[in-house]
């Protein structure tokens, strides 16, 4: 099938997506300049690790895994509180940068945001690529930690391209070159495909987000939900899902979700990761002055 099928336009929108590298041990290091490349993990006050930098991914050390194991595999490991008024300032901080550039910012999560910055080459005398550049530079130099950036015409793809280079990189997908990174990128590494999509999509033959894409829209809309249609709209160059720069101002429920691929029952694991996921929850509760009253 021809590959003609995706956006054959550049810049039919610009849209970037830039994500902390490790983010809380990133705010540790830049506070702290001697821990910089050393192997540091956040939530020693809670058992477990909420943030491994790379100097201790490298040796193994991952996110989830209670203490004691990490220690089994670095011993030297440095062990530090999360400070998440700290990390929740630095958060901040991105966000109030990449608004320099355009008013169309979405903050995702404390440490992923997405921001249109189509229209606006003439208004800042550059091309969007450099745009995004400076964006990332800004960041790194103010605050001292590192982004990975994405730049593309949709959400989806602008979260696919910033993954593509971490941590620090800066990748660019244009409306012609989206074929090249969906070849070998796994259906389970796109954005909003879960376990039972990736089984769902294994039983159809499927592997990689090339394949997925290059489904006909009759088949998609038989066998997909609205969502699973959004996603594969979204990896052909059609952007449906516009950045939200208005911040809600209410919520009448928060939730963080984790889909474990493979399944596990691993209880100390399972604790992990539910210890994990609270945490995030509580954080953007406090960002929005919120108390919960059920749990």
């Amino acid at each position: 099938m021809s590959e003609q099928l995706f956006s054959l336009h550049s810049w039919p929108r610009a849209i970037v997506h830039i994500d902390g590298d490790a983010f809380f041990t990133s705010c540790e290091e830049a506070i702290h300049p001697e821990l910089r490349g050393k192997p540091l993990i956040t939530g020693g006050e809670r058992g477990i690790v909420a943030c491994a930098s790379y100097a201790a991914k490298k040796i193994g050390v991952a996110r989830g895994v209670p203490l004691h194991e990490a220690r089994k595999i670095c011993p030297g490991l440095i062990i530090l509180p999360s400070d998440y008024e700290t990390y929740s300032l630095f958060s901040r901080r991105i966000f109030s940068i990449m608004r320099r550039f355009t008013p169309d910012v979405e903050e995702y999560s404390i440490d992923e945001a997405f921001a249109d910055i189509t229209g606006m080459r003439r208004a800042l005398h550059s091309s969007y690529e450099e745009i995004a550049l400076r964006m990332k530079q800004d960041i790194e130099r103010e605050l001292g930690i590192t982004v990975s950036v994405g730049l593309s015409i949709t959400k989806v793809l602008a979260k696919v391209a910033s993954k593509h280079q971490k941590p620090a990189g800066m990748t660019v997908i244009k409306g012609r070159e989206i074929p090249d990174y969906l070849r070998n990128l796994p259906v389970e590494k796109i954005w909003g495909i879960g376990n039972a999509t990736t089984n769902y999509l294994a039983k159809m033959g499927i592997r990689y987000a090339l394949e997925f894409a290059r489904l006909p829209e009759k088949t998609v809309l038989q066998k997909f939900t609205k969502p699973g249609v959004e996603i594969w709209q979204e990896l052909r160059g059609k952007s449906v899902h516009p950045v939200t720069a208005e911040e809600k101002s209410s919520y009448a429920s928060i939730s963080k979700t984790k889909t474990f691929a493979p399944p596990t029952n691993d209880a100390e694991y399972l604790f992990a990761q539910l210890m994990r996921n609270m945490e995030s929850a509580c954080i953007k509760a406090r960002r929005y002055k919120l108390a919960p009253h059920k749990i």
